[in-house]
């Protein structure tokens, strides 16, 4: 598969991916000393985590073909806006809060490291998982994919057919290869320019502006090309923009302590403004929904409605962003025995969510409940189980040491 159609409105995670330091190392003579693990950032993590998997069920039931791995039976009214409205806002801002709570902890990271050892860091704690899923689960997924219920042959018939033609279908882990090549550019970045360290200062709207204005700009540019909610090399490249002012956003505020003193009258301004670009986006859901509207309009092509579209989605992509920061700095600051379990296990379950996913799904078509019954099920059992599955993948022997 080359290009596969995703729903509207934005959708598609990781110590490294979900990058959270480990905690406070000594210092040594060549490296400074490390910022200690924040547990809100850890608690943010468990709850992107989380979000990814409910979104994947999503998915399957929205009626949204081609969207993801399996597509079951449509649930019905009302649950079925909502299910879309929750997709068109996830979308939105998800994938660019995980790389910019990525990006929050590179900085220091690469201080802490130096620039040899983070590179070999990363690469072995992100494109050793990625290939590890290609190889192992890339078979299975793709086998049960929808798109490839024509293929007659068997299991080991079909498996060269998912490694080949390059690139394979690489799951959620797209998202390790992109941070790596931000971690790359970030590391070459700070190599030839190094951060500014006596600049300071809180937050201000004015950059926020700047990144809503330069994404949604970008967007309707690169979406003449890769239109919105279709795939080019297995990524959703109409959404990129997003991803690289996520990661940079993070990084900057890493190096210069954004979020750690967060002004409560942006953030009151960000939060209202947030809530009102959601609601233009509920608007938006409800208009393409309604017979006789040209969806791809919005999509890209360069016409009017995707630039429109795209400010919104950047719109929303910023302020929910700090908003979700803000909100877990001061609401969730600590972790009891549960939360850390969660917080170390979420990288594992990143990697496992979609194959566990897949496998809960196939085993409730055999259940004669109601559409909506089945869907509640998956979605419980299946953010309970992921996380259950990347635990114990974590007493793998040498597999705890990258995940």
């Amino acid at each position: 598969m080359t290009t596969a159609r995703r729903p509207p409105c934005g959708a598609s995670s990781s110590r490294d991916a979900t990058a959270v330091p480990q905690g406070p190392r000594p210092a040594s003579a060549n490296h400074s000393p490390r910022r200690p693990r924040l547990a809100y950032a850890d608690n943010l993590k468990v709850a992107l985590v989380a979000g990814v998997v409910l979104a994947h069920v999503f998915l399957a039931w929205n009626g949204l073909e081609g969207a993801w791995v399996l597509s079951e039976p449509t649930v019905r009214e009302p649950l079925l806006s909502m299910l879309l409205l929750a997709t068109v806002i996830g979308v939105s801002f998800g994938m660019p809060l995980f790389f910019m709570v990525a990006g929050l902890f590179t900085p220091g990271s690469l201080q802490h490291k130096g620039i040899r050892r983070f590179l070999r860091d990363r690469t072995i704690r992100l494109l050793a998982p990625s290939m590890a899923f290609v190889l192992l689960l890339t078979p299975p997924i793709e086998f049960v994919d929808s798109s490839n219920a024509g293929f007659r042959g068997s299991f080991w018939d079909f498996v060269p057919r998912a490694w080949w033609p390059l690139p394979p279908a690489p799951g959620p882990t797209w998202f390790l290869g992109v941070l790596l090549l931000f971690s790359v550019g970030y590391a070459v970045v700070r190599r030839y320019r190094p951060a500014r360290r006596e600049v300071t200062g809180r937050l201000t709207g004015r950059p926020l502006i700047g990144i809503v204005v330069v994404v949604a700009a970008a967007s309707s540019v690169v979406r003449i090309w890769a239109p919105f909610g279709e795939e080019r090399w297995h990524l959703a490249l109409g959404q990129a923009p997003g991803w690289v002012a996520g990661f940079t956003l993070g990084a900057i505020a890493g190096e210069r302590g954004w979020f750690d003193r967060l002004d409560p009258v942006l953030v009151r301004r960000v939060r209202h403004t947030a809530w009102l670009a959601m609601a233009v986006c509920a608007g938006l859901v409800a208009f393409l929904t309604t017979a006789g509207h040209n969806e791809d309009a919005f999509g890209g092509g360069g016409t009017w409605q995707s630039l429109a579209f795209a400010l919104v989605e950047a719109t929303v992509l910023v302020t929910v962003s700090v908003w979700a920061v803000d909100a877990f700095r001061r609401r969730a600051p600590r972790q009891g025995p549960l939360a850390g379990w969660l917080s170390r296990a979420a990288y594992a379950t990143f990697l496992v969510h979609q194959a566990v996913l897949v496998v809960l799904i196939l085993a409730s078509r055999h259940l004669a409940w109601p559409t909506e019954a089945r869907f509640v099920l998956v979605a419980v059992t299946g953010v309970t189980l992921s996380f259950a599955v990347g635990a114990v993948l974590l007493r793998v022997p040498r597999v705890g040491r990258v995940l």
